[in-house]
């Protein structure tokens, strides 16, 4: 296997001269006021692109929840798991360190290579496959959008639960920018206390007036440590990451436009995957050596700082072009190329035993987990004709994914792996995929008030994976996966600014093949069908949404992390209803009230005969591997309700300008495992922040806290035949905040 690194550096140095480099890029001078644009938040209407062109939020037919970085921000959301606590329906959970988003029900269980989340991640129209990277920090967002139920039609590539649709801040033609740091505390409960630096910022200026511009954004971020190595009594859990991307906007006529982006990321992380035993459940107690955590944000493993490493680096390129004919259209060309390198180190009993390592029953497991890929999609997207316009376009994407596995790894005296790799035992594997999609979208004013939408993909997936044992698996040959995934809306505008509509969609994901057994075995594609109808408007000072959906989910695909290898399976269908919505009431001049929430009354498998589980009672040699009958049981990680409730202010306060908002989210109990042991009881967490710019200016002091509760619940878990290893979301964090605009 290859490795993969990171070396380390040197915190708020390192931070304080990325923000400054970002800042102090910009030229001294700024154009002139009428050179600016405004914006869509500017214009007091919310655009979105989930039709592949812009336009207003309550025009299209779909569940969809967009915010502006600015609103991610004020909320708390600053990394991507935290977005549950403000987009109903979707729950961001990890297995491990892998990325594991739920929305409505439809989930991924286990992430291997080849194995798409079924919740599509895009960046700026670039798709993101790997699950390992794509856990990250939400730095430099103009607006995010949540696409709920499948996107079959438009965002089809696997989106069989939806899609999150990220918009980076673009250079502009004026200079602008800004640059933040923040300084907090983590504290209470069982957790040590530790600093979190972080420093971000984004410059944008032109570099020839009206033909060239240029932006550049950073982000670092330094955690110390907020948990206990138990076996030391020593701190761990260090978070050690940043990022810089550089765009470039040429503009050589007034209907043409190319956006060049590159971007570099790197993160140490001993947090991610912080597994420890749930109730002391590891088998690693049976041996006299054993150290086995009990308390939240405590640790045990026989890796370095008693943790499990997870380490990335993440290159992007990517090329943008769009051309405008007047009365014609808009014409959409994106390219690009990504080369992820990523590795973990885990302890899959979450315990120190030596003793249980050295005969092979508790099981030490490195990782390797590089990814390179390519992908070109073109577009069109007409202007109105009459009463018709449509959207039409292919996609072509091409992946190389490697998985490298080694057992029982030889370890340095301070827990890392050995340079040489050497293992007990080794497989690796890799998959490639070549997939092509042709897709086209027609929308039709039959009158001013009843609006009716026909789409229709087709997706042709090949698969196939080269093995050290197996040269070529399947050995019958690559598997080919392919459907047609249609979508038909309809949206009655009883006013101007109030509308219903109903939409039918079918969503499908590609096979998964046994990347680590290298068999004939697969797991089939699984589709989904889906009937939503709902409801948008704004009245005056309220403005709402409301979706009651059903879904019917045939051959859903299932995978469990037998401690060494997944097992593959389809159950045979699910069946998933309920409802999701949210409202925003503007209470007054200064304050705004927005209550989002989701209910899952019935989310089941209706057949799924071949479930596997891990039973107690737990053994020297781990618990015994079972096949149940889970057919008429919970889906994993459905909780039946979750919402939150965020009040916002904004006035004038003395001569400056005041700012506020706190956020309470909630969430129901949900299951990671088949048998029930494995359970996130309800949790509700309280972010909250408090602004102030002196005199209105450029510079904000702020304050603010996430987890206020100190709440020690968790949406990660690492599920074997060794141990049930949940990771604790962060503790209570409390911290301050400048900022300054220019």
């Amino acid at each position: 296997m290859k490795t993969t690194n990171s070396k380390g550096s040197g915190r708020v140095l390192k931070g304080f001269l990325l923000g400054s480099a970002v800042v102090w890029a910009a030229p001294a001078q700024a154009q002139s006021e009428d050179e600016e644009t405004a914006s869509p938040a500017e214009t007091n209407a919310i655009v979105v692109t989930a039709q592949r062109r812009a336009q207003r939020l309550e025009e299209v037919p779909l569940a969809i929840t967009a915010q502006t970085g600015q609103q991610l921000s004020e909320a708390g959301v600053d990394d991507i798991r935290d977005l549950g606590n403000v987009v109903p329906g979707l729950t961001f959970t990890t297995q491990g360190a892998f990325a594991a988003p739920t929305i409505r029900g439809v989930q991924s269980t286990v992430a291997i290579a080849g194995a798409d989340s079924p919740v599509a991640i895009y960046v700026d129209g670039v798709y993101q496959p790997n699950q390992l990277a794509n856990v990250f920090e939400l730095a430099d967002i103009e607006q995010l959008e949540v696409l709920k139920g499948p996107q079959g039609t438009l965002f089809g590539r696997n989106a069989t639960a939806g899609a999150v649709v990220i918009h980076t801040k673009k250079p502009e033609f004026r200079t602008t920018g800004s640059i933040e740091i923040s300084e907090g505390l983590f504290f209470g409960g069982s957790s040590r206390t530790s600093t979190d630096t972080t420093v971000k910022g984004f410059v944008s200026t032109p570099l020839v007036p009206d033909l060239v511009a240029a932006s550049l954004s950073g982000f670092y971020e330094y955690i110390d440590g907020y948990l206990t190595d138990d076996r030391t009594g020593n701190r761990t859990g260090r978070v050690d990451k940043w990022n810089l991307g550089l765009k470039f906007l040429i503009q050589p006529a007034d209907n043409l436009e190319f956006l060049v982006s590159g971007s570099l990321s790197d993160r140490t992380d001993f947090a991610a995957m912080a597994t420890q035993p749930l109730n002391g459940n590891s088998n690693a107690q049976f041996y006299p050596d054993a150290v086995v955590p009990t308390q939240p944000w405590h640790v045990a493993t026989e890796l370095e700082r008693g943790g499990n490493p997870t380490r990335t680096r993440h290159k992007a390129l990517s090329l943008k072009g769009t051309l405008e004919l007047d009365d014609v259209g808009t014409f959409t060309s994106i390219t690009a190329w990504q080369d992820i390198k990523a590795r973990i180190t885990v302890d899959i009993d979450a315990a120190y035993s030596p003793q249980c390592t050295a005969v092979f029953a508790c099981i030490l497991y490195d990782e390797d987990y590089p990814e390179e890929t390519f992908q070109q999609e073109l577009s069109f997207a007409s202007e109105q004709f009459g009463a018709f316009s449509f959207v039409a376009g292919a996609f072509y994407y091409r992946d190389s994914h490697f998985m490298g596995n080694g057992i029982q790894p030889l370890l340095r005296a301070d827990g890392s792996v050995d340079p040489s790799e050497t293992y007990a035992v080794e497989f690796d594997s890799t998959i490639k995929t070549r997939a092509w999609a042709a897709f086209g979208e027609v929308n039709l004013d039959v009158s001013d008030s009843l609006h009716l939408i026909g789409g229709l993909r087709y997706s042709r997936e090949k698969r196939f994976g080269l093995g050290d044992a197996v040269p070529f698996f399947p050995t019958t040959g690559a598997v080919i996966s392919d459907s047609w995934t249609p979508r038909l809306s309809v949206r009655y505008d009883i006013t101007p600014e109030w509308n219903v509509y109903a939409t039918y969609s079918k969503g499908f994901k590609s096979a998964v093949l046994d990347t680590t057994g290298q068999s004939n075995n697969f797991a089939a594609p699984e589709t989904i069908t889906s009937y939503e109808i709902g409801t948008k408007g704004k009245f005056d000072a309220v403005s709402f949404s409301l979706a009651a959906f059903y879904y019917d989910y045939t051959d859903l695909q299932v995978q469990f992390f037998d401690g060494s290898a997944t097992i593959l399976a389809n159950a045979a269908d699910a069946t998933i209803y309920g409802l999701d919505g949210e409202i925003s009431v503007e209470l007054s001049d200064n304050f705004n009230l927005r209550a989002v929430g989701s209910w899952l009354p019935e989310a089941k498998y209706d057949t799924f005969e071949n479930g596997v589980a891990f039973a107690l009672p737990n053994t020297p040699a781990g618990m015994s591997q079972v096949v149940l009958d889970a057919s008429g049981q919970r889906l994993l990680k459905a909780a039946k309700f979750a919402g939150s409730l965020s009040l916002r202010y904004e006035g004038n306060v003395g001569s400056g300008e005041m700012d506020g908002n706190v956020t309470l989210a909630h969430s129901g109990s949900y299951d990671f495992d088949l048998l029930g042991r494995v359970r996130t009881g309800p949790y509700t967490t309280v972010n909250a922040q408090l602004g102030y710019r002196p005199g209105g200016g450029a510079l904000r002091f702020a304050v603010y806290g996430k987890n206020i509760t100190n709440e020690a619940y968790f949406t990660s878990a690492l599920l074997g035949n060794q141990a049930d290893a949940p990771v604790y979301a962060p503790p209570r964090q409390l911290g301050v905040r400048l900022q300054y605009d220019f």
